[in-house]
């Protein structure tokens, strides 16, 4: 698949010239233009039928500049199959007249993803105030697939609208007239369109309008039949702009209006099928004559399903909140409303003159109806609906959080700094459970011909940003599910045989559940002073050494487990010493399992990789803890330290005779008192590896037996970022009290030593010790 970076075949990033005669000639099927950051101005791009799967994408963020202006100049015309911009912004703000982006009817499985439209777009005819031609209103998108094939538009913003609210605009945002093939909107966000945002009452392929946002715009969304919106926010709280072409205004919610007759050969059935609104929210109180019903249907569709929508409405038009009317399709025939489902609805209706819920068409068959209808306003005009709601009371308040993020500022796009997560299960004839922990959220996506999932939050129900920091569900056999993960995956964890891929590399969801690493830089100010280390996890094994070398008395880091959350530090001085200790920095490898625990799991490269976690019994005489065959014939490396403080006298872990199938251990108190009670010792055995764990690159070795009380130079086998690490002595040859220390940590290596204590004497010096080591990449990858 060729791929070409615009800038390396000689294209301008400065926005100085148009970049046609570079783009146009690199037009293929199969081909990938890579576009770095930088402006390009782009007069047309025209991509014809027969060029499949033709990329434009800009990984870090790029912005495109419209070379022509005018209504009817086309900027992007795709005709054909397989079709893909990505990464950028569209930069209207110097455009007289923005041209048109279209996919036309011939067009399939093409994907519009992370753009953000800068600048109002403006029409040709905006100044023709009360012309009284619709025919006038212009549109940015048009948008269609062919039959068979899928088209998706994805975290796209078209936040700047066409106008100001004091103006009038005949732009359009959407328009589909008509289209076989299906249609996904997906975290979507509309702002002061003039003319109806989304006008989609046509299309005979399904339609999906998923996680959007609609603010003061006119008509949120024109719909027919065969259409789902899910999980959207609709607000009305303020003036929004007229359109020019009528002088008039109207800020409907979802608008059913089938009133084209079916026309197969042309991709049109505005009646036939579903309109399903589920898990949505209405905020309808801007009391002006154009703030209309938050669901309405003059002219019904087949059938109609409202599932868990709340709605607060209150306006001066002559309204209701949600209704239904005898309408009439063009070719004279009424639309008839066969079904009419009402589940968990609840309003609260305000508007002096108007119902909550007014049936004016009664369907054919009642599904479920139920809910909670409330506020000063008339509640409904049907028996059928007060017998089965409670009315007067006190309905759920519509949420008003976007389903997705705020619109980036300028130079930035949308989901820049996210990780895509896929998670394949097509070959495969059983389903595959998973759960992704996110640093901040976790977003489904529709990333190359993934199905988007809308019960990936709790309970299986779709999330809002503040709650999506984990997603959770089953991805059936022979799907695809894709995720984007932003502040970083903290976890993952699956059950059965999908194929995992972060950013394009091969990723292992049980080796990020194994363990996990932190940095913590403190002081000791008293002896006996704890601190809390938060966590989620409770019951796994922390190794939290060496420390740093800032303060020259002899100390370690000792732990005690917390009841609530996480565990307790401290950094413990020996008995001798007053306790107090300067700032020192020290790394944690946590393991996330019960113990004790025994993990594989494949690294980057394919390679098998073994850990094992555990506690056992110790007190100041040696224990052996067996590891069975678990390592086979490999000697792991053993990081071991006491997880309770069952005896308040300063102690450290020592380790010896690690082999494939065992190791020694006890705790040790400083050489001027005697014998320590019983304490938990948690140990982490480690493969001796160098690599990658789902791209986060690690090692673990065993030195020789060279480390003494002098400073010794350790070099990584890899260079690191922001390194982390964690190490112990793996021999006890030295018999006095003693622990490593570090300093001098970087990218490359690090040095190490043996530190003794002088309760019972003052010499320090030590003979030589194997000591083994963890390194993890820290930095967010």
């Amino acid at each position: 698949m060729p791929t070409f970076n615009i800038v390396d075949q000689g294209a301008s990033n400065t926005g100085g010239s148009a970049i046609d005669p570079i783009l146009t000639p690199l037009i293929g099927a199969e081909t990938t233009i890579v576009f770095p950051p930088g402006t390009y101005k782009l007069n047309e791009l025209v991509v014809p039928s027969g060029v499949g799967d033709f990329e434009l994408i800009a990984p870090d963020g790029a912005r495109l500049v419209p070379g022509q202006s005018g209504d009817n100049v086309r900027w992007i015309d795709v005709y054909s199959n397989g079709f893909t911009l990505d990464g950028f912004e569209l930069d209207m703000r110097g455009i007289t007249l923005p041209p048109f982006i279209r996919m036309n009817s011939d067009a399939g499985n093409w994907e519009l993803r992370r753009l953000i439209t800068r600048g109002r777009v403006r029409a040709a005819t905006d100044t023709n105030v009360g012309s009284n031609n619709s025919g006038e209103a212009r549109t940015y998108f048009r948008l269609s697939a062919a039959a068979g094939t899928r088209g998706l538009l994805q975290d796209c913003y078209f936040h700047a609208g066409s106008c100001a609210p004091t103006e009038a605009s005949n732009r359009r945002a959407i328009l589909i007239e008509s289209a076989k093939g299906a249609l996904t909107f997906n975290r979507c966000w509309f702002h002061q369109w003039g003319e109806n945002t989304i006008y989609a009452k046509k299309p005979e392929g399904k339609f999906k309008i998923l996680n959007c946002y609609f603010r003061n715009s006119q008509n949120g969304l024109r719909l027919g039949g065969n259409t789902e919106v899910r999980n959207c926010v609709s607000i009305k709280d303020n003036q929004h702009p007229v359109s020019a072409w009528s002088g008039g205004s109207l800020q409907r919610g979802v608008s059913v209006e089938a009133v084209n007759p079916s026309n197969s050969s042309a991709g049109i059935n505005s009646y036939d099928g579903t309109l399903t609104i589920a898990d949505c929210d209405f905020y309808h109180r801007y009391l002006d004559s154009s703030c209309g019903g938050a669901i309405t249907a003059s002219v019904p569709c087949q059938r109609i399903e409202v599932q868990r929508v709340r709605i607060s409405y209150e306006s001066r038009k002559n309204h209701d909140a949600i209704y239904t009317y005898d309408g009439w399709m063009g070719d004279g025939t009424p639309a008839n409303l066969e079904y009419l489902q009402l589940e968990d609805v609840h309003v609260t209706n305000d508007h002096n003159s108007e119902y909550a819920i007014f049936i004016g068409q009664e369907p054919d068959t009642w599904g479920s109806v139920s809910g909670v209808l409330g506020g000063s306003g008339a509640q409904t005009n049907s028996s059928y609906i007060s017998e089965r709601m409670t009315l007067n009371g006190s309905p759920k308040s519509p949420r008003r959080a976007p389903p997705l993020r705020s619109p980036p500022p300028v130079g930035e796009i949308p989901m820049q700094p996210s990780q895509l997560v896929r998670i394949d299960n097509t070959g495969y004839s059983s389903p595959t459970s998973y759960q992704i922990t996110a640093g901040e959220a976790v977003l489904p996506a529709g990333n190359d011909g993934a199905s988007i999932t809308m019960d990936w939050g709790p309970n299986g129900q779709p999330s809002r940003l503040s709650d999506s920091t984990q997603a959770t569900g089953t991805v059936p056999a022979g799907k695809v599910y894709a995720f984007y993960v932003t502040g970083g995956i903290e976890a993952t964890e699956a059950d059965g045989p999908a194929t995992w891929i972060v950013d394009g590399d091969v990723y292992d969801p049980d080796a990020s559940s194994i363990f996990s690493t932190n940095t913590i830089s403190t002081n000791q100010a008293t002896r006996g002073q704890w601190q809390q280390a938060e966590s989620d996890d409770q019951t796994g094994v922390t190794i939290a050494k060496p420390l740093s070398h800032n303060g020259g008395q002899p100390v370690h880091v000792r732990l005690r487990n917390d009841a609530n959350a996480g565990f307790e530090y401290m950094l413990e001085e020996w008995a001798y010493l007053d306790g107090s200790h300067t700032t020192e920095t020290f790394h944690i490898l946590h393991s996330l399992s019960m113990e004790p625990s025994e993990r594989e799991f494949n690294l980057s490269d394919g390679t098998r990789y073994r850990v094992k976690a555990g506690e056992a019994s110790v007190t100041d005489e040696f224990s052996t803890v067996s590891m069975g065959n678990f390592f086979e014939t490999e000697r792991p490396v053993i990081l071991a330290q006491s997880q309770t403080y069952n005896g308040p006298d300063p102690i450290v872990t020592r380790v010896t005779n690690v082999s494939n199938t065992s190791f020694r251990v006890r705790v040790q108190e400083e050489e001027a008192n005697g014998s320590h009670t019983t304490e938990t010792v948690g140990y982490i055995g480690l493969q001796q590896a160098t690599g990658q764990i789902n791209t986060q690159s690690f090692e673990v070795r065993r030195t020789d037996q060279t480390v003494t009380d002098q400073w010794t130079q350790i070099d990584f086998q890899q260079e690191y970022e922001t390194p982390r690490f964690v190490a112990g002595l793996q021999t006890f040859n030295g018999l006095d009290p003693a622990n490593l220390r570090y300093r001098n940590l970087s990218g490359t290596g690090v040095e190490v030593r043996v530190e003794e204590e002088q309760s019972a004497d003052t010499e320090t010096a030590h003979t030589t010790e194997a000591v083994g080591y963890v390194v993890f990449e820290g930095a967010t990858t």
